[in-house]
């Protein structure tokens, strides 16, 4: 595990294999190693089991992912401290090894979504815990999945595969009226991609703002978009090529649509490159590494930024995934850019965000021991030097 920070930012390799996911708030990464899901805060890291931890929702209290039984791997949700739930498949049986993948999770951690099995017909499906997991309409006449809801719950979206086996991006709507999900193709129609293909990879709160990757007749209507509620499509694009053939998306967009991260992929086989991207009305669509670099990042020139598959929605906190050498031999990184470090609360021992009588509870539980969660001078005793601190602190945390 290497870190580097220069002129603010943090930035750190955090495991072997996949960062799939930044909680809302940007406190928690969550993701994939070879010991199964992993969760990471500026405390660490810590395994959670399962196969692989896909996303979190507000401040990392749930987090979907997948399980893996006899039956089949399954989509599923944990809470902290209470373990998995499993969501199971569509149908009796799944697709070979494979019931169900989750692939995104609302704000409060009710709704989940992703990818469902009915036999080996394969559909989008949304889980919540009063009404279990049942399967989004569609369009097409084949296969659908759902890749990301919105923080209210209320937008999912994902892709519907045309009888040509094309993906077109595709988005539910939730009738406020009836509760029922009704689906549109949003880039259909538009210039030069007529068809509508393409998929939709992340959203902001509310759904208004969705982005995602485009397949269009021309570099100009390919790659990257945003799709905007009042305003329709914008473009983002691709990086200029480096090798043949590329494609390229966005993955994920702030709260403000005003920061939108991804990847870009070029050449066959092993000769293939990736490139995380970033994007910003600034900066246009930029080399996330180079971006972070020319700002005095410091990471090292040996390790490619391959994608950027997740961003908080203030912006702070990116994280994804990364290679040095070949990209078989995958890391998880992350990144904090200025004004995203936690703000410090010494004091607040049970982390409910206020420091108050509970707090005060734990710390004279540890009296005169050298506990560290209740040490907050770091001098190895539990007195009344810490207790000063804890009551400085009193009160709400900044």
């Amino acid at each position: 595990m290497a870190v580097h920070a220069g002129d603010g930012i943090f930035f750190e390799i955090i495991s072997e294999g996949l960062a799939n996911g930044v909680s809302d708030d940007g406190s928690v990464v969550v993701g994939e190693n070879n010991s199964g899901g992993f969760v990471w805060t500026l405390d660490g890291l810590e395994e959670i089991g399962g196969v692989a931890a896909i996303a979190a929702d507000a401040d990392g209290s749930f987090i979907t992912g997948d399980r893996s039984f006899p039956s089949g791997d399954t989509a599923a949700r944990y809470v902290a401290g209470g373990g998995w739930t499993e969501f199971g498949g569509l149908g009796s049986s799944g697709c070979d090894s494979s019931l169900s993948s989750a692939y995104d999770i609302s704000s409060d951690g009710q709704r989940c979504v992703g990818l469902g099995w009915d036999g080996c017909a394969a559909n989008a499906f949304l889980w919540s815990e009063a009404e279990g997991m049942f399967e989004l309409p569609r369009i097409g006449p084949s296969a659908t999945r759902a890749d990301t809801i919105s923080g209210d719950g209320t937008i999912i979206g994902g892709w519907d595969q045309a009888s040509n086996g094309f993906r077109r991006a595709a988005v539910w709507f939730e009738n406020a009226k009836t509760g029922e999900w009704d689906e549109t193709l949003v880039l259909e129609g538009t210039f030069g991609n007529p068809e509508g293909y393409g998929e939709v990879n992340g959203s902001n709160g509310d759904g208004s703002i969705l982005v995602g990757s485009a397949d269009g007749t021309s570099d100009a209507t390919s790659g990257g978009f945003m799709y905007l509620a009042d305003d329709g499509v914008v473009n983002i694009g691709l990086l200029p090529p480096e090798q043949f053939p590329y494609v390229g998306g966005a993955l994920d967009v702030t709260e403000d649509g005003r920061a939108i991260v991804g990847f870009q992929r070029e050449g066959f086989g092993g000769g293939q490159a990736f490139r995380a991207t970033y994007w910003t009305p600034e900066t246009g669509l930029v080399d996330l590494k180079e971006h972070l670099n020319e700002l005095g990042a410091g990471i090292p020139a040996e390790f490619t930024l391959a994608a950027a598959q997740s961003i908080s929605d203030d912006g702070t906190v990116i994280s994804g995934w990364g290679y040095e050498g070949l990209f078989f031999f995958q890391d998880a990184w992350v990144v904090i850019l200025p004004g995203g470090e936690p703000e410090p609360c010494p004091g607040d021992l049970n982390g409910d965000g206020r420091v108050d009588g509970g707090d005060l509870g734990l710390l004279l539980a540890a009296w005169g021991t050298n506990d560290p969660a209740a040490d907050l001078n770091e001098d190895g005793d539990v007195n009344g030097a810490d207790l000063g601190l804890l009551l400085a602190f009193w009160g709400e945390c900044p």
